[in-house]
């Protein structure tokens, strides 16, 4: 176990003081078994430990003690980026038997069975780059003071599993979730896309965008043989977007329920319609697009404004140019979509549906999602967002 002890050289006292105890308490409880000697520089202050109970050691790395922090701009991306990389060398270097890397944080729970699962998916061959596991977060509702925190929470992962329910219907190949606690790498596909980025936040996103590039992002089935993982309901102020800065955010709303957005379900319906004329585009070898260029779609339900709404979404984020290049380096349709798919990835993707909502189809409250006949549709084909939404019933 890599356990990256960190925190950005503009770190309030109290991490520093949080930082320390953990420190020592994996000094306390665990053998030394080495650590560099004092004059050497390059050292990270690496220490390690037998955890004689687990069976297993325990590689301290500290990112924390003055003049070892991440610097100030430095967040969890760079963080992890440290300690992946160092499980990739070790397992380069034959130290490290397992070819998967499992990356998690201190506010998850793990099951029993977190480093089984990864067993199970061996037999499909090497060419899955990355897995997520399934998560929940916690509802300490016993806790009077948590209970904003457990709603909020519990709102924001709606909107997570409704956004990937969304990108499934639309047969996107980057339909999974974007956790960071919940995913486990193979080092060889890691490495082939340079590792996590040094970002403040977002590090998750980017680092699955680019494995989704060499491999499959597999999300694995909850079951007797994978059990969910536990993340803790939470504010945070670690990172500026994302789970921790989105409970912040909802919190402070007068009204979370109504006040709180989520994408209109348009999008996913433009989104996939979009992706399907690809056949027709193909066959045309024409980059000008037009809303003619739809009508001949299979599947197209949606006519007029919409249309036009799209087109213009899709010329705004340059997809001409990249349909030309496209048609220069393809032989068949096969080329064509998988060019097509590695430039319109998860980040372009992402950008399109921001055009939609920024300037045609504004963001919905949650009352207005749960009438929405898209959203009835998702719900009665996705389990996981249908199942989710029963059991959010009880918070709203």
């Amino acid at each position: 176990m890599i356990l990256v002890v960190n925190e950005s050289v503009s770190a309030p006292d109290w991490v520093s003081s949080n930082n320390l105890s953990l420190a020592n308490e994996v000094q306390k409880k665990f053998m030394r078994l080495w650590q560099p000697a004092p004059d050497c520089e390059r050292s990270f202050g690496l220490k390690l430990y037998r955890d004689e109970r687990a069976s297993r050691d325990v590689l301290l790395v500290d990112r924390f003690s003055e003049g070892r922090q991440l610097p100030v701009k430095g967040g969890v991306g760079h963080a992890r980026k440290i300690g992946v990389d160092l499980a990739a060398c070790l397992i380069h270097r034959k130290r490290i038997g397992s070819p998967w890397i499992h990356c998690t944080d201190g506010d998850v729970r793990l099951p029993e069975t977190y480093f089984t699962c990864s067993n199970t998916v061996e037999s499909r061959g090497p060419e899955c780059s990355a897995l997520i596991y399934p998560f929940y977060h916690c509802d300490d509702r016993g806790n009077a003071a948590q209970q904003e925190v457990v709603k909020a929470t519990q709102l924001y992962e709606l909107s997570l599993r409704y956004y990937v329910a969304g990108m499934k219907y639309a047969q996107s190949p980057y339909a999974f979730h974007t956790i960071g606690s919940t995913i486990a790498v193979r080092a060889s596909h890691y490495a082939k896309v340079r590792g996590f980025p040094k970002r403040a936040a977002g590090e998750d996103f980017y680092l699955l965008n680019k494995l989704a590039k060499v491999g499959t992002v597999l999300e694995l089935e909850k079951g007797p043989d994978c059990k969910p993982l536990e993340i803790a309901s939470r504010r945070s102020d670690r990172v500026p977007f994302g789970t921790g800065a989105a409970v912040n955010k909802i919190t402070a709303f007068s009204d979370p329920v109504n006040d709180f957005r989520f994408y209109d379900p348009v999008v996913f319906e433009l989104l996939k319609q979009w992706l399907h004329t690809w056949p027709e585009i193909w066959q045309s070898r024409s980059s000008d697009l037009s809303s003619s260029v739809f009508a001949g779609a299979s599947g197209n339900i949606i006519q007029g404004d919409k249309q036009q709404w799209l087109v213009t979404g899709l010329k705004e984020i340059g997809t001409e140019k990249a349909l030309d290049h496209a048609f220069r380096q393809s032989r068949d349709l096969h080329q064509f979509s998988r060019q097509m798919h590695t430039w319109f990835d998860a980040f372009r993707t992402l950008k399109l549906i921001h055009y939609l909502r920024d300037h045609h189809l504004s963001s919905i409250s949650y009352s207005e999602l749960e009438i929405n006949p898209g959203f009835g549709q998702l719900l009665k084909l996705d389990t996981d967002l249908l199942v989710f939404h029963e059991y959010l019933q009880q918070f709203i």
